[in-house]
């Protein structure tokens, strides 16, 4: 519904971080999951409308929120919040308002979207005179739609709002089990249906339902499920799915919950598997992203064969190199981090994708270590590489450094590539080779400083004060000729978001759920 579902999606970003799973019934009445039924492609649910004005006023008070309010033609976030409840016709940020429109703050609202394309919202009403009032205002403002129409169905009454009698309504609600059911003109005329729907069809008797919801954090303010065979993941790999996200003054987190469609074994890279070793102290302290992958490598080969494409995989086969058996030669635990270079030639825009085109290194340097389960098949599984290299483009080199150690030097059409140096039983990799240089030397004690890693098998961190910090610190050589203007304008963007701190995101398996959690920091704009 074009017009009424913003005040759901605008009550989305609300909820109280204390709640809990549905229950039958309370002393308030009963939960959002009683109207909404077990068939929808997908549901979303919020357990509390009264948190609706406190949400809003975090992001609205963010300077990336201002900024994009902005662009928008906005004088900053506040207005286009103002704007925002003003379309509306309720500001959440008010009690006092929610009350004016009978809509009861403490209690949970949701929306359903349904296979026939009709989606329709669920609201807490406390007094029903007063939500009638609003939403005729609102059908009248907003959707010209003044012309109100009854229709009885039993002890049930639908309202429907058109712009005149007799013609299609825009908008229409029942009030059902202290909620209004809300949708748009075509899905008017299956609210009695829904508003009539017993508590076995609702999504209250999903087990799918309940199970899900105790595998997600207590607390919480959105709750997002796509069910069972849904058609919203047909063309995923995932069967269903879970999140749940939490906004505090701290920070936003989402977590998901996906069933894996195909066979688990397929999931095994992503199961952690324990580290002899932790091999971030070698990371360099400049760094401001770092990843860490801490399950089996050699599970990584069919993934890896799918983002090599066809020439790589083409080059691994001429060259008889048995992927999947080589990098069952390294131990979980590999880690690496991207640097900012020291002049990027920030003049030239954001990089090309196509690594045929743009060297990566000469905007983000690569540092990365790895431990061999035995230091003796190193070497050789380098040099079958640099056999076949030519054939991706590519030339590899071996050769002895000054002070003995060996490295195995990358070179290709753009410049330089992924550099290795066995040293023990430890793997090293990065471009350029000044940073293969420092990862040879060093004694693997230092401290990223990044963001923490998670503990699942894929994590990565990044920390974006220390990006921004980076991009400004950079010389004026680096934005080129006449490059005052590129440096002024991305300035203005870091400026503009220097209030979120660092992201991080890990992703990780068990039995057939894959599991991800993104947290963003946030934290007061730097002065």
């Amino acid at each position: 519904m074009r017009r009424a579902w913003p005040l759901l999606a605008l009550a989305l970003v609300a909820g109280c971080s204390k709640c809990g799973e549905p229950k039958a019934s309370s002393r308030v009445g009963e939960p959002v999951e009683r109207v909404l039924p077990r068939g929808a492609v997908g549901v979303v649910i919020v357990p509390s409308l009264a948190g609706a004005g406190q949400k809003l006023q975090i992001l609205e008070a963010l300077k990336v929120t201002g900024f994009a309010a902005q662009l928008q033609g906005f004088g900053d976030g506040k207005a286009f919040a103002d704007a925002l409840v003003g379309e509306l016709g309720v500001d959440v940020r008010s009690p006092e308002a929610l009350e004016k429109a009978g809509l009861d703050g403490s209690r949970s609202a949701g929306m359903a979207a349904l296979v026939t394309a009709s989606v329709y919202l669920a609201l807490p009403v406390k007094d029903a005179q007063k939500f009638q009032g609003a939403i005729e205002t609102l059908a009248h403002r907003r959707l010209g739609a003044g012309a109100l129409s009854e229709q009885k169905f039993g002890e049930l009454t639908v309202r429907s709002f058109a712009p005149r009698q007799g013609e299609p309504a825009k908008l229409g609600y029942v009030l059902a089990h202290g909620f209004a059911l809300i949708t748009d003109g075509p899905g008017v005329g299956a609210l009695p249906g829904f508003a009539s729907m017993t508590e076995t069809d609702s999504l209250m008797s999903d087990r799918g339902y309940m199970a899900e919801l105790k595998a997600l954090p207590k607390e919480r303010d959105l709750v997002v499920y796509l069910p069972n065979g849904t058609p919203a993941l047909m063309r995923a790999p995932f069967t269903s799915a879970t999140g749940a996200v939490s906004l505090t003054p701290a920070g936003l987190s989402v977590l998901v919950n996906a069933t894996w469609k195909g066979d688990p074994t397929e999931l095994a890279s992503l199961q952690p598997q324990p580290l002899s070793k932790s091999l971030l102290g070698y990371l360099p302290r400049d760094a401001f992203l770092v990843t860490r992958f801490s399950g089996d490598p050699a599970q990584l080969a069919p993934w890896l064969r799918q983002l090599m494409g066809p020439y790589l995989n083409r080059a691994f086969n001429e060259g008889e190199f048995d992927l999947t058996k080589e990098l069952g030669q390294l131990q979980p635990g590999v880690v690496a981090s991207l640097s900012l270079s020291e002049r990027p030639p920030m003049d030239r825009g954001l990089p090309s994708l196509d690594l045929r085109q743009t060297n990566p290194f000469t905007y983000a340097h690569l540092s990365g270590v790895a431990l061999a389960k035995s230091a003796d098949t190193v070497l050789p599984t380098l040099e079958k590489v640099a056999g076949f290299a030519p054939k991706f483009g590519a030339q590899m080199e071996l050769r002895t450094r000054d002070d003995g150690q060996k490295a195995m030097l990358t070179t290709y059409a753009q410049g330089e590539g992924v550099h290795f140096a066995p040293k023990g039983d430890l793997v090293f990799f990065a471009s350029p080779v000044q940073r293969l240089d420092a990862l040879v030397k060093s004694d693997g004690k230092g401290d990223s400083k990044v963001a923490s890693l998670g503990d699942e098998a894929l994590s990565v961190a990044v920390d974006l004060s220390k990006l921004s910090a980076s991009v400004r610190a950079l010389p004026e050589s680096a934005w080129g000729i006449g490059g005052f203007a590129i440096k002024a304008t991305t300035v203005r963007w870091l400026d503009a978001t220097d209030d979120l701190k660092a992201v991080s995101l890990s992703v990780g398996a068990k039995e057939k759920v894959v599991q991800a959690r993104l947290q963003l920091t946030l934290g007061p704009a730097a002065k």
